[in-house]
């Protein structure tokens, strides 16, 4: 299992945006590229690249993405076509299925953990050391 970061390795995507708290949708989202969630959303949403739920941001349905990065709240399922971490300050209760999972000191999970051919997955944990990204402040 590689213990790096889904941010150090994530390419720079020219697809790049952004929904603010200002928005809320109830519905569905698909797309491709790099996603980044500071509203409320009711639904489903399937990316095919790097999602990443900031820290205003509160979901509720079902996410299906490459890459997943949790600093808000999700409620519903997940599945991570690679690697899903859990920010600290990020809260997530429902169920989880993907290939790694990291979750950070101080983030919440309540809810179950499994790969995608079903077995139950052990989470590596980690301390965030950069600042940029201590407590929740990207």
């Amino acid at each position: 299992m590689q213990n790096q970061r889904i941010a150090d390795n994530a390419a720079a995507s020219e697809q790049k945006s952004t929904i603010t708290k200002a928005t809320s949708i109830t519905g569905e989202i698909s797309g491709k590229g790099e996603l980044r969630l500071d509203n409320q959303m009711n639904g489903v949403l399937t990316l095919k690249g790097l999602l990443i739920i900031g820290k205003d941001c509160n979901f509720s349905g079902r996410i299906e993405a490459d890459h997943i990065i949790v600093e808000g709240r999700v409620e519903g399922r997940i599945k991570a076509l690679d690697k899903i971490e859990i920010r600290a300050g990020g809260h997530v209760q429902g169920k989880i299925v993907c290939q790694q999972i990291a979750i950070a000191e101080g983030a919440f999970l309540d809810g179950e953990v499994k790969s995608k051919k079903g077995n139950p997955l052990a989470p590596a944990f980690f301390i965030e050391k950069r600042k940029d990204l201590q407590s929740g402040n990207k």
